[in-house]
């Protein structure tokens, strides 16, 4: 939905180019999380558990409304885009074959997945650190129902008990002296 927030209104109905506001029509996506990333670019996480159909990823465009899917990389919940590292992040718990944590570039390309507890559907990162996390479900036989039903959690943790999974990207300087940078909000390089 694009609105005007100087000029409110009680519901917004289709988008209408002119005033540029309304609801835009997303393409057979019912998204669970939305994270802003480059050139005003949106990443939806989707998942068959809403619609189906939804089996990709999408990015969407603010400005154009052009879209693309991401193919291999479905099923998520929390979506975040890590402005230290120009990547997106998906907790997709229902990919098929098991709970990812899906790393995508900035220009919307699949980098890679890496295994997670079963349930395992959130995702945070730290644009000063260019840390993830990703919360891991202690084993079914902890914790019962909802709990991990594979190896993988504790294999992440170390233990039976559940933990935050930390990832690390590790990003080089970039040639200007400042390493890792990314914006606040007080909107200064950090």
């Amino acid at each position: 939905m694009v609105t005007d927030p100087l000029h409110p209104v009680a519901v917004e109905g289709a988008f209408d180019p002119t005033k540029n506001t309304g609801v835009v029509p997303l393409h057979d996506c019912g998204p669970n999380g939305a994270t802003v990333g480059p050139h005003q670019n949106l990443l939806l996480g989707r998942t068959p558990g809403n619609v189906a159909t939804n089996t990709t990823t999408q990015v969407i465009n603010a400005e154009t409304r052009n879209y693309a899917n991401i193919s291999g990389i479905t099923g998520s919940d929390e979506v975040w885009f890590n402005a230290g590292d120009s990547r997106y992040y998906t907790g997709s718990s229902r990919q098929p074959g098991g709970a990812v944590l899906g790393v995508i570039d900035g220009t919307s390309v699949l980098i890679e997945t890496v295994p997670q507890s079963s349930g395992s559907h959130s995702v945070a990162a730290d644009c000063k650190s260019n840390e993830i996390f990703v919360p891991q479900v202690a084993p079914a036989s902890v914790v019962g129902s909802g709990g991990d039903t594979t190896t993988v959690g504790a294999g992440i943790c170390g233990s039976m008990t559940g933990c935050v999974g930390v990832y690390i990207h590790d990003v080089k300087d970039d040639g200007n002296g400042k390493g890792n940078t990314c914006k606040t909000k007080d909107n200064k390089d950090d």
